[in-house]
């Protein structure tokens, strides 16, 4: 990996600006053409943000709609409208640094710049921004790894013909994926570049800058992202076990193990700061790796200072790689230990639960089994659905077979195209003849050094004419005389090397006998001067005479010895310094492959393609990182051996993707053929709740529409879409306790103890039938088998009185019901509630 200079980086930066901005402009278009959002009303706009979405869309209306930022941020740290009654904090329970950041630069912009600037369209270009942001690193990612610019644009074009395996950004712009993923990529990019200049050895800026610039992404990323945390464990998982085979230095190699580690540990603290001490980010997998990683290193630069010999290196070496697999064994085996007794004596009061809930959801989708019943209804959503075969073979088709198809007809032809012409007999003409012949003279009068003069040697005689010889052999055929040729001195290339090893033996020996011999006569010279002090009987002339003979005999007798190992050495190092020099030669493909930036890249997007086909809503991951490594393996193969090859087969392989499926792609994404709009009449039960209800009436119902029912018209709320926590899941099974086949006063209890004043239910679910898995009758029965006696308490309510029950709305999709204490029942026997059905 080469220094860049100004003119390389600027116009990186001017090319991964256009992608940039063309991005921005295609998602908002797609997103227009999709929703045509500008000429809908409010209430239809907001009624489109469903689940977490609208949860999230209205913390933002809180910082946005105040008189200024400081208002609203107050505002967050106290909200107990979305998990009546209990007050929540929201800075430090979820994940708002999106929102916080957005409507900060809202306020400054309305202050300063455009009053009339709308809150949803600000916010929206926000998201916009975020995915810009992920194609231009996406663009300076793939041009780092193919070392060429092509593979940047490749991926980019590659991202943008399959962008409905992308994160979906214009179908569900308020993912917290969209705000994070940005960050995620920016961190692993950047790893690469420290790695690199690691492998390289170049110089580059203070570590203390690469462990601030990766703690700052991570933060970002943790805070936005509660999955990131995952994310990063196994980027540590994959940087710890690489490490061990990696070509790095071992000094190097624990320098940069030691900044990797801090700059996780750094931006875990950084993320538990902003969000104002969440304490789940103190015990994740990712807090243990990084802990375990910076452990590690520390111990092993003390055993290395320690280490007295080779063999007690190379055997800390050796156990390096255990102690890294069980040390992070022990410590994610410990970790949920660890949280259950700290959660059960008081001493830490921990809500979440997301890595038991996604590790739940991978028992359920690979193990098939039935785990609870918050698990099976998170399992249900179309989001975490598995990808169909049949979309993801049309990918890998384009992406893997396709171009490498086309590399491997392209090297067969090449193949078959030299070994017809090596077989194939040619007869040379005249003129030719004698054109190979002078240029066979020409190679050996400068090869062996002599001139046309010295031709009448004998000797010199016979070796041309063993050259013509094996010129005629040849057919005349002069670039197949020349193959032979080097063929036959790479044969006797061995004899030359044995030749070498003998003489550096011999000198090696001589030097060993040198040293032998004077080790004797140092001794010597010790054993004389202890027997001239006990004796005492010479003079002191007698003694400098004794002594200048024997450094006289010292200095004498090695000269014959030392002289040939100087001509030996002096040779040998001309010997070498030629096929030694091989600074700007380029590396081979191996070696490229093989690296460790390139080798972690590959490995994550393995791991990245094992979560994405287990969760759909996940594999952007895997497409994303796939883009980055798809046009760099046969770039990486042929581009330094044979550049014209790469470039006609990988532009021939863009032309015919970006026409099929590239630009069919693309139309379905503008004009969607399967794209239907929601029509489950929301807008119109959301209007009679506004009209109908008390603004302080507490609501509960599906974790798809609850949190829309907040947003608009602002009743507090029990339940919510994030399943993750362990209260939320709790709460939510009993609110879907209306779909089970429990007693009325059972299901009356749950909800009493919420505090619920109305029910929203979901018709679509109140059949009393049992049509698939993913029906909610189907996830109770399985729940409690006992009571699949009795009818489902839903269908029995919407068709039957039922006692502190009653249905005072209801359209096609959704139905109300308000439910009364015993005592205010019987007051409303006589009394008819405004009820709208129809």
């Amino acid at each position: 990996m080469r220094e860049p200079n100004l003119y390389v980086i600027l116009s990186h930066a001017l090319i991964g600006s256009g992608f940039f901005f063309l991005y921005m402009h295609h998602v908002r278009v797609i997103f227009e053409t999709r929703t045509n959002m500008r000429h809908l009303s409010q209430l239809e706009r907001e009624s489109m943000l469903r689940r977490e979405d609208a949860l999230y869309y209205t913390f933002y209306k809180k910082l946005a709609d105040g008189p200024d930022f400081w208002h609203g941020y107050e505002q967050l740290k106290n909200v107990t409208d979305i998990e009546y009654p209990h007050s929540v904090n929201v800075l430090q329970r979820f994940n708002v640094l999106p929102e916080i950041v957005t409507a900060y630069f809202f306020h400054v912009v309305r202050a300063g710049f455009n009053p009339g600037v709308q809150p949803m369209q600000f916010y929206f270009e926000f998201v916009w921004l975020m995915g810009g942001i992920t194609l231009l690193v996406l663009y300076l990612y793939g041009t780092l790894l193919s070392e060429n610019v092509f593979g940047g644009i490749y991926g980019v074009l590659s991202y943008l013909m399959f962008h409905s395996f992308a994160a979906k950004i214009y179908e569900r712009p308020l993912a917290r994926e969209n705000f994070a993923f940005p960050f995620i990529f920016l961190q692993m990019f950047y790893l690469c570049i420290c790695i690199g200049r690691v492998l390289h050895r170049q110089k580059h800026s203070s570590r203390i800058v690469m462990v601030l610039v990766m703690s700052l992404f991570t933060a970002c990323a943790l805070v936005s992202w509660q999955f990131s945390s995952f994310i990063f464990a196994t980027q540590i998982l994959i940087v710890m076990t690489t490490w061990n085979f990696s070509s790095m230095p071992s000094s190097q190699a624990n320098a940069f193990a030691l900044d990797y580690s801090l700059s996780h540990l750094l931006g875990n603290c950084l993320a538990f700061i902003v969000s104002r001490g969440n304490s789940q980010l103190l015990f994740t997998w990712q807090m243990s790796g990084s802990l375990g990683l910076f452990l590690i290193t520390v111990v092993r630069k003390v055993r290395k200072q320690r280490a007295a010999n080779d063999h007690q290196q190379q055997q800390s070496d050796y156990l390096s790689l255990k102690i890294i697999l069980l040390a992070l064994l022990f410590a994610c085996s410990m970790q949920a230990k660890l949280m259950y007794l700290l959660n059960k004596s008081g001493i830490l009061d921990w809500p979440d639960n997301l890595e038991m809930h996604y590790s739940d959801l991978w028992a359920h989708w690979m193990l098939q089994a039935k785990v609870n019943f918050v698990t099976n209804l998170s399992a249900c959503n179309p989001l975490y659905a598995r990808i169909a075969w049949s979309e993801l073979w049309q990918l890998v088709k384009t992406l893997i077979v396709k171009p490498y198809c086309m590399y491997g007809v392209v090297m067969l032809a090449m193949f078959f195209r030299k070994w017809r012409k090596s077989n194939v007999p040619t007869s040379a003409s005249q003129e030719q003849r004698e054109r190979a012949r002078n240029y066979v003279l020409e190679d050996f009068l400068e090869e062996h050094h002599v001139s046309m003069s010295d031709m009448s040697n004998k000797q010199t005689e016979q070796q041309l004419q063993k050259c013509f010889a094996m010129l005629e052999s040849c057919d005349h055929d002069y670039e197949r005389y020349k193959r032979e040729k080097s063929q036959m001195q790479e044969e006797q290339q061995p004899e030359r090397d044995d030749f070498i090893q003998d003489i550096k033996r011999l000198k090696a020996q001589i030097h060993r006998n040198f040293d032998k011999q004077r080790k004797e006569r140092e001794q010597a010279s010790e054993l004389n001067q202890k027997d001239t002090l006990e004796t005492e009987q010479k003079s002191a002339d007698d003694d400098a005479a004794t002594t200048t003979k024997a450094e006289q005999a010292s200095e004498a007798e090695p000269e014959p010895e030392t002289m040939p190992s100087k001509a030996t050495s002096k040779d040998t190092s001309n010997g070498k310094r030629r096929p030694a020099r091989r600074d700007s030669y380029v590396p081979t493909a191996n070696a490229q492959i093989l690296n460790f930036h390139y080798l972690y890249s590959f490995i994550q997007m393995i791991v990245f393609t094992l979560i994405g086909l287990t969760v759909r809503k996940l594999f952007f991951l895997s497409f994303t990182q796939g883009c980055v490594i798809a046009p760099t393996i046969c770039s990486k193969v042929w581009y330094h051996r044979q550049r014209n090859i790469f470039w006609s087969v990988s532009l021939a392989v863009i032309l015919l993707s970006m026409f099929d499926p590239g630009m069919m792609n693309i139309r379905e994404e503008y004009f969607p053929t399967r794209y239907t709009s929601s029509s489950d009449d929301l807008e119109g039960m959301l209007e009679w709740i506004k009209l109908n209800t008390e603004r302080d009436a507490v609501f509960a119902g599906p974790v798809e529409i609850i949190g829309t029912v907040h947003l608009t018209t602002k009743r507090p709320i029990v339940n919510h879409a994030h399943l993750e926590m362990r209260q939320m899941a709790e709460r939510t099974e009993h609110v879907y306790s209306v779909y089970s086949r429990q007693q009325s006063s059972d299901i009356y209890n749950q909800c009493a103890q919420l505090k619920i004043q109305y029910l929203i239910i979901s018709l679509d679910e109140c059949t009393n039938e049992v049509r698939d898995d993913c029906d909610i009758l189907s996830m109770w029965d399985d729940k409690q088998p006992a009571f699949r006696k009795y009818p489902q308490f839903c269908h029995e309510l919407l068709n039957k009185n039922v006692p502190s029950f009653l249905k005072v709305y209801s359209n096609e999709n959704y139905g109300i019901i308000k439910m009364f204490s015993q005592s205010v029942q019987i007051n409303l026997k006589h009394n008819k509630m405004p009820e709208m059905s129809m």
